[in-house]
């Protein structure tokens, strides 16, 4: 028997149970359930790396592994989290930037013009790495370097940089771990170049991969021959990045390309355990959630890019028509069109017909004219879609449920509609419906143009996540299937219709409402910037006390807890009374975008660290609504994941929280921090602590305590409670990737003798060296870094080396 879901006006006809209160043509709503949302899985610390095989024989030990080993310990020596949360740090200044100047523009500024202003906002940064790299070139061309040690050597670097003349917090932060990631750069290519011109018969082999063969004159014309052409290049690829970033910025979706581009990053990828991009590609079509973050897509092209240089020819120069495009130029993979612009106007263009519709009929057309503007984001879904000549039905197949469960809420005559139901004046209620549950509450006017617009803008948000939701949601054999497709909208519409229209327009007894009593609804913004909206905000603005039990139990991405984050801007007592802020992501958003939110007092200029992802574990403890929380994918590294459409987050407000922190100082944006060096096997493990959190360490150190002694114990726990939470985890992924361990159970136990190393060090430490400590404190420099170091760290968790412990005054 042919089914026909889509049948109108028989008695067989399909029927779609509506969201809405009072608004069904359906004669009854599904009953309620008692289930509770599955709990949010366990996320293993290893699921980014597989045990695999070498691609070599056994048995044999070729060239290829010779190279192969050597660029493993390359990458490893560059290889810095900290790098990472640079660039992600700059890529929300610059995400702020990019919204800031669209705000001053009566129309959306062009790409072309868009560009312009990130260049010259840029163009500080990028002359600063140029005269840096310039004056390492001036330093080494004629330096004696084959009998430096490798102290020397750092020393050497280190005379040669000099501080930048930069405002910019972002910028000075970036340029630092920039440079750091040079030094390590040149380190390792003098070794190479020394270790060649010392031994030339075993360098025979590398001549024509490492470019030595222009070395003539034996080591003094290391600098001059080696150094030079090749410092040229790496200005170039610097230059790149940077370019790199702006890119980024202006099209967000812009995709760099997977490292293997390149013949020898694919063995690496799989010694080092790091998945190649056909494993991404799933993760893409699967809701992007291990898809790489900006950043770090980003950081690994740079580093790839030094890796190149590492094997470059060195025996000609860069000429100056070569520009930092033409070096990086395979490293990105943009649509021809912008994906985003299009999905804003399409977007705009939907809201605009939904709260003009007059017709009889449903509004299957204009939901299938918007439906590819979200595929497009998709590319991949988007391009099987095309091969297989499903993409037609697929549409049809969404958009004509869609349409029947808006039909009733959209055009002039269900505004009056609704009105009658609840007794209001019929020309208003919708857009009163909207604005006044929450809107007028974010401090913006009710003006009559936004009265016009945000109705419609948030039927599209839910049409628009309806369509995500189910593409996510069905496997690609099911999306030409009417039934699965039918079944699929059904449910993504009703939780989006709960999320982006007001809780008043819904059924009580609807289960995927997000809140127990009446909440709030997203509202794009920034408005001055309509409409190109770059997040969604809830229009709730929830007033909450934050016990210390809660605050402690709600983990922050410094790697601390909301609590040790509320104790370093100033809380001084319990609960803290707080206002908390929702944000929503659209596609393209940056974190740096959440900061221009207009509805914020004027005196607040917040940074892009202080927005937390809003899972359902913080949502309950903080709001204790559960369900406006999403899951999210843990990554260790600020920047390991970009944010996806839909990721909620949130941001903690706290009067005079900002002047206070003014005085303080900086805080660290990473807590604690894993290195590892290959050559020296040496791990260090740097905890970084703010220039109020040492103080009241200090304090419990100084005999004349209260209790009349230094309280050691006290001491030591609130350092455990600094650096102990997730050290485990982290140190066995940097086992992981670095192959100290293979296995991850043998890299969980190795990671566990380290971590209880580090505890029974900085115990001895507190014991025996806490005068250095104290003298750290008494600095002043911000902030205190306690470094514990191992070295010749083997795979034997039996035989884990004491560690040495250091604290020195500032964030280092």
């Amino acid at each position: 028997m042919r089914i026909d879901p889509y049948a109108e006006s028989r008695g067989d006809a399909e029927e779609f149970v509506s969201p809405f209160a009072g608004l069904s043509t359906l004669t009854e709503a599904a009953p309620p359930t008692n289930e509770q949302p599955g709990a949010e899985p366990e996320v293993s610390p290893f699921e980014g790396y597989s045990v695999t095989e070498s691609p070599f024989g056994e048995h044999t030990y070729s060239e290829a592994d010779e190279q192969s080993q050597e660029a493993i310990e390359f990458l490893e020596a560059l290889y810095d989290e900290e790098f990472t949360d640079a660039l992600e740090q700059l890529l929300d200044e610059g995400a702020a930037r990019v919204l800031a100047d669209a705000e001053q523009w009566t129309v959306p500024p062009s790409e072309a013009e868009a560009q312009e202003s990130l260049q010259e906002w840029m163009a500080p940064l990028a002359a600063e790495w140029e005269r840096a790299v310039d004056a390492f070139a001036s330093g080494l061309e004629n330096a004696d370097l084959h009998g430096l040690t490798e102290q020397e050597l750092d020393e050497l670097l280190d005379s040669l940089d000099t501080a930048p003349a930069l405002e910019s917090e972002a910028f000075e932060n970036f340029f630092g771990k920039l440079i750091r990631k040079a030094k390590s750069f040149i380190k390792r290519k003098v070794k190479q170049a020394v270790g060649f011109v010392k031994n030339p018969i075993k360098g025979v082999v590398k001549i024509a991969k490492s470019g030595l063969k222009a070395v003539k004159s034996g080591l003094q014309t290391i600098g001059k021959f080696v150094l030079g052409p090749i410092l040229a290049k790496l200005k170039a690829a610097g230059r790149a990045l940077l370019k790199g970033v702006v890119k980024k910025l202006l099209r967000p979706l812009a995709k760099v390309l997977p490292a293997s581009v390149r013949p020898l990053v694919p063995i690496l990828a799989r010694r080092l355990g790091i998945r190649e991009a056909d494993d991404e590609s799933a993760d893409e079509e699967a809701g992007h959630d291990g898809e790489p973050g900006t950043a770090a897509a980003l950081a690994e092209a740079f580093d790839q890019q030094l890796l190149e240089l590492f094997y470059a020819e060195t025996g000609e120069t860069v000429p100056d028509e070569v520009t930092a495009d033409e070096m990086l130029e395979v490293d990105y993979e943009e649509p021809e069109h912008d994906p985003v612009a299009e999905l804003d106007d399409a977007r705009a263009r939907l809201a605009a017909q939904l709260s003009a519709y007059t017709g009889s009929e449903d509004p299957i057309a204009e939901i299938e004219q918007f439906i590819p503007a979200v595929l497009a984001i998709r590319p991949l879904l988007k391009l099987g879609l095309k091969v297989t000549g499903a993409r037609p039905k697929l549409i049809n197949l969404i958009a004509r449920p869609l349409a029947k469960l808006i039909k009733k809420m959209i055009g002039p005559q269900a505004a009056r509609s609704i009105a009658r139901a609840a007794g209001q004046d019929p020309s208003r209620m919708l857009a009163r419906a909207v604005v006044d549950v929450g809107f007028t509450a974010l401090g913006l006017e009710t003006a009559e143009s936004e009265e016009q617009t945000i109705p419609g803008e948030a039927l599209a948000s839910a049409v628009e996540a309806s369509v995500m939701r189910v593409l996510d949601e069905l496997p690609e054999a099911a999306m030409t299937d009417p039934l699965q497709v039918s079944a699929a909208v059904q449910r993504a519409f009703a939780e989006s219709a709960a999320a982006y229209l007001p809780d008043r327009l819904l059924r009580a007894d609807l289960p995927e409402r997000e809140t127990a009593e009446e909440g709030g609804f997203w509202v794009m913004m920034p408005r001055a910037a309509r409409p190109r909206y770059r997040f969604r905000k809830y229009t709730r603005v929830f007033a909450v006390p934050i016990p210390r039990q809660v605050a402690r139990a709600v983990r922050w991405n410094d790697g601390g807890t909301l609590e040790t984050y509320l104790l370093d801007h100033g809380a001084d007592r319990w609960p803290v009374q707080a206002e908390i802020d929702l944000y929503e992501t659209l596609p393209g958003t940056l974190p740096g975008h959440f900061t221009r939110d207009e509805t914020l007092p004027a005196a607040e200029q917040p940074t892009g660290d202080e927005y937390q992802p809003l899972t359902a574990e913080a949502a309950g403890l903080l709001l204790r609504e559960p369900a406006l929380g999403r899951r999210r994918k843990v990554g260790t590294t600020p920047g390991a994941y970009r944010p996806v459409p839909g990721q909620r987050y949130f941001r903690v407000r706290v009067a005079g929280k900002r002047a206070r922190r003014a005085r303080r100082g900086r805080r660290p944006r990473r807590v604690v921090i894993v290195r590892w060096d290959p050559s020296s096997q040496q791990m260090r493990i740097v905890i970084r602590m703010s220039e109020r959190r040492a103080r009241g360490l200090q304090a419990r150190l100084q005999r004349a305590a209260p209790a009349g002694q230094r309280d050691l114990p006290a001491v030591l726990s609130a350092l455990r409670e600094v650096f102990l939470p997730r050290l485990q985890y982290r140190i066995a992924r940097r086992l992981l990737r670095a192959t100290v361990a293979t296995d991850p159970t043998a890299a969980a136990q190795l990671a566990g003798s380290i971590a209880a190393a580090t505890s029974t060090g900085i115990a001895t430490y507190l014991a025996q060296r806490g005068a250095q400590f104290a003298a750290a404190v008494a600095d002043p420099a911000d902030g205190v870094t306690l470094t514990v170091t191992f070295t010749g760290i083997q795979a034997n968790p039996e035989q884990v080396p004491a560690p040495e412990v250091v604290a020195s005054p500032g964030l280092s």
